[in-house]
């Protein structure tokens, strides 16, 4: 009897010390990990405009010009994300690096537009059976913003 009670005195042990272990591991392996990899982003083009890793970007159908004053592109990505958690992801990544929201339409499609500075950005999110297509244009802003015309006279 003494035997089995030493026995479970010892799995016990060893079953504790050995979950404290692991927990100490994990904890370790998320402490080293940068703050970029805990995100779930990647640049392609443009430093300020991230994109979640699901979507595969399409060299083929993209392209950015840059001059020393301008920087202005189109990307292609495509991947299978659900639109709505897409439009969540860049309403708030976006905010974060500094773009200011202006406003979205949705339809069969979703476009959200963004201003920074002297610049936009516009996304149009496409969900089709089994696939997201999004494309993200970045250009130049008008550079009187958004004063609007007088009303014509007659």
């Amino acid at each position: 009897m003494k035997r089995f009670i030493v026995l479970i005195i010892i799995g016990v042990i060893l079953a504790s010390s050995g979950c404290s272990w692991f927990r100490k591991t994990t904890q370790d392996t998320q402490q080293s990990q940068p703050k970029d990899e805990k995100l779930n982003q990647a640049f392609y083009g443009f430093p300020d405009v991230p994109v979640p890793k699901e979507l595969k970007y399409s060299y083929e159908r993209s392209f950015v010009f840059e001059t020393p004053t301008l920087k202005a592109g189109i990307m292609f990505f495509s991947g299978d994300v659900d639109v709505q958690s897409l439009e969540n992801y860049f309403k708030i990544y976006l905010i974060k690096y500094g773009w200011r929201f202006v406003n979205s339409y949705r339809y069969k499609d979703v476009i959200l537009n963004f201003v920074k500075n002297d610049k936009t950005c516009n996304i149009k999110m496409t969900r089709s059976a089994f696939n997201t297509e999004v494309e993200i244009w970045v250009g130049p802003a008008d550079s009187q913003g958004t004063k609007q015309n007088p009303p014509y006279d007659k």
